[in-house]
């Protein structure tokens, strides 16, 4: 992956669900329960969009549901 900042709409999403991933699992480990469920809610915001983009793109998609 390159740099997630300049990177394609596909990379960036994939990273931010990467991280938001840990960060929720940061979170319930620290008892911030509403917190970590926030972090979910967009690493699987953004891996729905990863898979759209990647769908829209001619890719695989390998995120269904959406």
């Amino acid at each position: 992956m390159g740099d997630p900042i300049t990177g394609d709409p596909v990379e960036v999403a994939a990273y931010v669900a990467a991280i938001s991933g840990e960060l929720a699992r940061l979170a319930r480990a620290s008892g911030l329960g509403t917190l970590a469920y926030i972090l979910d809610m967009a690493r699987l915001e953004a891996k729905a969009t990863a898979g759209e983009e990647r769908g829209a793109d001619g890719g695989s998609s390998g995120v269904g549901g959406r």
